[in-house]
């Protein structure tokens, strides 16, 4: 009986512990609860604020330039560099110390966007002030090249093996081909009028820029950089993105309050849907069952199911909610709300929202580490 029982007591314990190193792996793996931190580009203060997702309050609220719109995370997730459009500079902070590695000048411009090349050596960061690109090497903040684009370029995209970038421009009605290896433009691509957004498959072969001022979507082929289709979407065509595995791309529509559904393999319209007033952003879950929309006119989230291809629910946020991102664990969204200085917390198993936190003026870009 002593030796039963001694086994049983063995046998729980090894439960217990495997129960324990099972809670513990899950509690530290990347995107789990509490491991994540959001950052939040405060135009209105000059200011990034830092919200730990485990206790979900502001940590930290650093001073940065000028006007600051858009925070990019570094793929080894050691640096943030956010772009400040009023002081025309970028401020590169090290990460999780939150200190200054450096500030780089005349690098940036009203809607301005870094994003970062194969690796992570080098940062890439929209001027559409001097309608050019500055290439800053990311672990010095030394400003590498400057490339000349067309006039009013904003977003950039680029392609799966880091060989090329793709920049648009308002008021050129062009797309910059850039050689990354050479860091030269290679060649420019008529698009329609005020091309704002691109995007690029998740297989890599077609990239789509939306036409603001032409209501269309131009699709080009990234190998031969020839325009496949333009194909016609709603009013004021913004922002892009693709569903899971990529068959589908959504197209927020700002001045129709809709999102066209275009099906990637026909390169033709599936399906428009209504949302809020005015779309701005929008984010996909982890599973790829749900696309979350903001809506800036009408203060709230429209949440398109990918398999209906409908709004299953409309969520109430904050005043003028901008940009949105989900947490890589698919539990939590989160809202910069530029009207009312704050930042909504969604819970989306629930689909509902938990809280509100205040943060400094006009939140708009926002991202995850």
């Amino acid at each position: 009986m002593t030796r039963i029982r001694r086994a049983v007591s063995i046998g729980l314990l090894a439960v217990v512990w495997l129960l324990f190193s099972l809670s513990s792996a899950l509690a530290h793996r990347p995107g789990a609860h509490g491991t994540q931190t959001v950052y939040v580009a405060n135009e209105g203060s000059d200011t990034v604020s830092v919200i730990d997702i485990g206790s979900m309050k502001v940590t930290a609220t650093i001073p940065v330039g000028g006007g600051p719109q858009h925070v990019a995370i570094s793929p080894d997730r050691s640096y943030a560099f956010v772009t400040c459009a009023r002081s025309k500079e970028v401020w590169i902070l090290a990460l999780p110390a939150y200190t200054v590695v450096a500030v780089v000048p005349d690098a940036t411009g009203p809607g301005g966007e870094t994003i970062f090349g194969y690796g992570g050596t080098y940062a890439y960061v929209t001027d559409s002030l001097e309608g050019r690109v500055t290439v800053v090497e990311v672990a010095t903040g030394k400003r590498i090249a400057l490339i000349p684009v067309g006039e009013r370029p904003a977003k950039i995209e680029i392609t799966p093996d880091g060989g090329h970038a793709y920049v648009p421009s308002e008021r050129s009605n062009t797309v910059a081909v850039l050689n990354l290896s050479l860091n030269v433009v290679a060649s420019e691509i008529p698009v329609g009028v005020k091309p704002y957004a691109v995007a690029i498959s998740t297989d890599g072969k077609y990239l789509l820029i939306s036409g603001a001022g032409s209501k269309n979507v131009t699709v080009i082929e990234v190998g031969t950089h020839k325009v496949m289709r333009r194909i016609p979407v709603g009013d004021d065509p913004h922002h892009l993105v693709f569903g899971p595995g990529g068959g589908f791309a959504y197209v927020l529509n700002r001045g129709s309050d809709n999102v066209t559904i275009i099906q990637m393999a026909s390169r033709q319209v599936m399906a428009t849907v209504p949302v809020g007033k005015e779309p701005s952003d929008a984010d996909i879950s982890p599973t790829g069952r749900y696309i979350y929309v903001t809506n800036i006119g009408s203060n709230d989230l429209s949440v398109i199911s990918t398999q209906t291809s409908a709004v299953v629910k409309t969520i109430p946020v904050g005043t003028r909610p901008h940009d949105i991102v989900i947490s890589s664990d698919g539990r939590y969204a989160f809202v910069a709300n530029t009207g009312s200085d704050d930042i909504s917390v969604i819970n989306l198993l629930t689909q509902e929202p938990v809280s509100r936190i205040p943060v400094g003026r006009r939140p708009r870009g926002i991202n995850l580490r």
